[in-house]
């Protein structure tokens, strides 16, 4: 009996710890997005060059089983530079061959942001649902 007033009590905690992680995820996204706003200034056009599909485990729905990843292309100082878009979707966002206005930093190369693209979506969504994890886990310690 006390084991599973134990576990009861231990699940009351876990939107709590949720909410928790995911408002701090929320910060992180948003501190580094917004480092990357600042340090990604030059523009230049990618190319989309290949997909990387990714299985997803959290899908219910047939046909919409995989995310897909755009890896794109460009070209800094002669140099060739590919690597794979932050994120993905399904359906995807785009196709190979297609084009990216990007921005990238040009002391490191590697790091861009899409040109144009929200940066602020992930964080409101991340400490969005954080927070409401958050205040159902409070309300759950409370209830009697």
């Amino acid at each position: 009996m006390e084991q599973s007033d134990n576990m009861n009590t231990f699940k009351k905690f876990i939107p709590l710890i949720l909410g928790v992680v995911l408002v701090g995820a929320g910060i992180f996204t948003y501190f580094r997005g917004n480092e990357l706003a600042k340090v990604c200034t030059e523009k230049t056009t990618a190319t989309v060059v290949s997909m990387r599909e990714e299985f997803d485990t959290s899908s219910n729905t047939e046909g919409m089983r995989y995310i897909y990843y755009p890896i794109v292309e460009y070209q800094v100082n002669g140099n060739s530079v590919r690597k794979e878009l932050g994120s993905g979707s399904n359906p995807p966002a785009y196709s190979v061959n297609d084009t990216v206005e990007i921005l990238y930093n040009p002391n490191k190369t590697e790091e861009f942001i899409v040109a144009g693209e929200n940066q602020n979506i992930v964080w409101i969504i991340l400490t969005g649902l954080g927070a409401v994890f958050t205040c159902v886990g409070i309300f759950l310690l409370f209830k009697k």
